[in-house]
């Protein structure tokens, strides 16, 4: 994972604190927030550089993959061991909820009625894309190297990783009390998760087709 989506700072004046006797907890917090808003999403948000993911194509044209930037001076993307050329036989497709990133690939063309879809990439013979095999894929056959995450966090992320990172202070500051006031005098309800968390999971939610990180 990389830095978290909220700072120390950010998280300190949503809270209204100024002091530094919880600059510890709320750094673990903070991390804690984005650690929870990727794994419950499947999701990348936070940015990391040089990361390597495998995925089992299983025979398909398309799969979804972990969020990279749509595009990646640095991203190597490998078929059956063979390198490929991005918007020539692969090609990343840009996320319906953010743009500036890809949370799918294309390694075939949608031309069902061509036998020989292997043909568009150039290293198609050395790879064997003619084989029989490829019908059904073979384990870990797609290779992504480079950067992943969202160059810039989409703006309801943000503010849900902020509320949740929030809460989750406030419920390690309010021991086994389910209700604590802020400082500004609001009660909190931390029986339930905060329903800005709640719809922004919902609504970023993917399944990957990841095999091997």
């Amino acid at each position: 994972m990389g830095a978290p989506l909220v700072t120390l700072t950010e998280l300190k004046t949503y809270l209204g604190k100024t002091g530094t006797d919880d600059d510890v907890l709320l750094a673990s917090v903070a991390s804690n927030a984005t650690a929870m808003a990727e794994n419950d999403t499947g999701r990348i948000f936070a940015v990391s550089s040089n990361v390597t993911h495998r995925y089992s194509t299983d025979g398909q044209r398309s799969l979804v993959i972990h969020d990279r930037p749509y595009s990646d001076a640095t991203r190597v993307v490998t078929l059956q061991g063979v390198t490929m050329t991005e918007g020539t036989d692969v090609w990343f497709l840009t996320d319906r909820r953010n743009p500036d990133v890809a949370a799918n690939i294309q390694i075939q063309y949608y031309d069902t009625a061509a036998g020989d879809w292997y043909l568009a990439h150039a290293g198609w013979f050395d790879a064997n894309l003619d084989s029989a095999r490829l019908r059904g894929g073979t384990p870990n056959d797609l290779v992504v190297v480079g950067t992943v995450g969202h160059p810039s966090t989409p703006g309801d992320v943000k503010a849900a990783v902020l509320e949740l990172a929030a809460w989750l202070y406030w419920r390690a500051k309010g021991g086994s009390s389910s209700y604590v006031d802020t400082l500004t005098g609001t009660e909190v309800d931390l029986s339930y998760l905060p329903m800005a968390y709640q719809v922004m999971v919902k609504t970023w939610t993917i399944r990957t087709a990841v095999a091997v990180v």
